[in-house]
């Protein structure tokens, strides 16, 4: 089943055309790659399907609904749920309980609720839920969760996005560029918790430029390029696609 489709979608600020009339979709348990040069548009993409950014004419998609007049809060009580290109993380939270939050992302309805919510004392009698936070830390190499996360790296601020996304069970999950920053252990714990998003089920949207990293880890690849998807289609044959070949690596 299509967990996640979008039709014709076009976004143009001013007289900058972005998306084109952008087609695809993914269905449960399957990871789809999406590869773009900067600019490509793949980032206002990702906004547009999670509710952040309005688009001009097409349609989103979840599940059999679509998301029109949803906005980011409900489409994550649906069960959608993303990473950023800047990591949110609440700073003045331990790593523990940034990843707890994900546990209440459905009841909560997003995470600038949630995240309000914890300040004012929302973890209380949370202990319930302590050992599926340290058991999702681990999975995604993440260590010392106790820390402040405004003492942590970049690279594990993007751990903590990972791990509050395997706490929230999502059905539809958008990854945005997740292994940027990230050292060696980091990058394993998130193919590990790749595959676990895809044994439960989830429709994963991966955006990365790396395609060492991303084209093992996916079912399907898309290119996003002059504003369309160019090619899409299995792994290998979108690696010796003229098409991409051309347009993504420079080569003929």
């Amino acid at each position: 089943m299509s967990y996640l489709r979008c039709d014709e979608v076009l976004k143009s600020y001013g007289g900058v055309k972005v998306l084109l009339g952008v087609n695809f979709e993914v269905n449960g348990g399957e990871i789809l790659g999406l590869l773009g040069t900067n600019g490509a548009g793949k980032s206002t993409l990702i906004d547009i399907i999670s509710g952040i950014t309005p688009l001009d004419s097409g349609a989103i998609y979840l599940g059999e609904h679509e998301a029109r007049g949803l906005g980011s809060e409900k489409r994550a009580y649906q069960g959608l749920a993303r990473t950023f290109q800047h990591p949110q993380v609440a700073k003045e939270l331990t790593l523990r309980e940034n990843v707890l939050i994900g546990a209440s992302v459905s009841e909560l309805k997003g995470l600038p609720r949630v995240f309000s919510s914890a300040l004012g004392g929302f973890f209380k009698g949370w202990g319930a839920l302590s050992e599926q936070v340290e058991q999702v830390c681990a999975d995604v190499a993440l260590t010392d969760i106790d820390r402040l996360a405004g003492e942590v790296t970049f690279g594990e601020f993007r751990l903590v996005e990972i791990a509050r996304i395997l706490m929230q069970k999502p059905k539809v999950v958008l990854l945005d560029e997740p292994f940027s920053g990230v050292g060696d252990s980091g990058i394993q714990g998130i193919i590990y918790s790749l595959g676990k998003l895809k044994a439960a089920g989830a429709a994963v949207l991966l955006v990365d430029h790396n395609i060492d990293i991303l084209a093992p880890q996916v079912d399907r690849m898309a290119l996003l390029a002059q504003g369309r998807i160019v090619v899409q289609g299995d792994v290998q044959s979108c690696l010796t696609s003229p098409v991409f070949r051309e347009t993504y690596i420079g080569v003929s």
